[in-house]
């Protein structure tokens, strides 16, 4: 069982499908950042004890993003705005998912470069 996935497997991954949502993607990545402040700050305090210690990883990073940030957000969307006989998991699949977690990843690790730690 592979529990990690690298950013060359999420390209693989979006070249495969070659059917990305960009639209549901942003939509998911815009409703994570505003839908909780607990979720999101307990991402970025995670994710910045660990690149304060040196041992931040680009691909774990986007992992824990798409784990503990987005879906809860694609859960509580579909609860919000979803029907009843469509899955969260339908409505944002993995590939969108990653998209989301990759461009969230990359805002924080600009946020850290800057200095800014949560």
């Amino acid at each position: 069982m592979k529990l990690s996935t690298s950013s060359a497997d999420i390209h693989t991954i979006i070249t495969m499908t070659n059917t990305i949502d960009t639209v549901a993607a942003r939509e998911l990545e815009v409703y994570a950042v505003n839908f909780s402040s607990s979720h999101y700050n307990s991402v970025g305090k995670t994710l910045s004890k660990f690149y304060k210690q040196g041992t931040f990883n680009l691909d774990r990073a986007i992992a824990y993003i798409e784990r503990y940030l987005l879906v809860p957000a694609a859960k509580d969307y579909k609860l919000c705005y979803g029907s009843m006989s469509t899955a969260w998991n339908q409505m944002f699949p993995k590939p969108e998912r990653l998209v989301a977690a990759e461009s969230i990843a990359h805002a924080f690790v600009s946020e850290f470069r800057l200095g800014n730690f949560w």
